[in-house]
């Protein structure tokens, strides 16, 4: 089912399966840079006979719209992103608990949340995402993106991108079907995008004040958040699990999704 709600002038488009009984977990499920819902279809598909499950695009990717945003002279920042996310959560209006699920820069808006709105939600899942802010360089890769996209195309960054997400012996047609989305996505998400990305604060001394029910999950071959990275992160969050998922690189919803639905529907559960 596919729902669509209005936020601050923007129309936010989800996908919601599942919710067997009154007081299931909800799931939501944040896609990562620069992709959209459909990253989320094993899990929608898996999960849903056990738990409720939402993912929305973020606003720009998609079906969900720009709205105002941003505005002229207005740096894009993770806020917006997360300010779209607390609302929509309100709106489900869930009894059982919410874990909000953050994949990548997924996984910056939801730290972002766990600073400034963290009673939207109950638990945590960081996947394949890091904590530390961009150094000099990566920021700098970053803006160079924002500057030239609209020149470039989304196909471009396709390519760029393809080499660091996938193990080396990801199926073709898995890496095809996630090259799809990239080039598909709007040159203005992805310029806002990696301008918010690029501003965002580092978040390693947040890690020790989280207090949710935590899981960390990450590829074991993850070249964009490197296992030892997110270990690290697992270590510094009182009371996180930990979960690699062997053989698949950083797209491990996408590379091994029933190794990743197991991870997430037990940690629901246990809840």
């Amino acid at each position: 089912m596919t729902i669509a709600i209005e936020v601050d002038n923007a129309r936010l488009v989800y996908a919601a399966a599942g919710s067997p009984y009154p007081q299931a977990p909800t799931l939501v499920l944040v896609h990562g840079f620069p992709l959209s819902r459909a990253m989320w279809q094993a899990q929608l598909e898996g999960l849903s006979p056990r738990c409720r499950v939402v993912a929305p695009d973020l606003r720009g990717y998609g079906e969900s719209s720009f709205g105002d945003w941003p505005a002229a002279g207005e740096t894009p920042s993770l806020d917006r992103y997360a300010d779209d996310l607390e609302a929509l959560i309100a709106s489900l209006q869930a009894d059982g608990p919410v874990v909000l699920v953050g994949f990548s820069m997924g996984g910056y808006i939801a730290l972002n949340m766990a600073r400034r709105c963290p009673d939207a939600f109950d638990a945590l899942v960081l996947m394949d995402t890091r904590a530390a802010a961009d150094d000099d360089t990566a920021r700098a890769t970053r803006l160079k993106m924002a500057d030239h996209i609209h020149e470039w195309g989304a196909a471009r960054v396709a390519e760029l991108m393809r080499p660091k997400l996938f193990a080396m012996d990801t199926p073709e047609r898995i890496v095809q079907e996630t090259v799809a989305v990239i080039s598909a996505t709007d040159p203005a998400a992805i310029a806002a995008s990696q301008l918010a990305m690029a501003a965002r604060p580092d978040s390693t001394g947040l890690l020790g004040s989280i207090a949710k029910p935590t899981l960390v999950v990450v590829g074991e071959h993850d070249a964009i958040s490197p296992s030892a990275e997110m270990r690290g992160i697992a270590a510094a969050i009182p009371g996180a699990r930990f979960v690699e998922v062997p053989g698949v690189g950083h797209m491990a919803p996408v590379e091994a999704p029933e190794a990743v639905n197991a991870a997430l529907a037990e940690f629901a559960e246990s809840l």
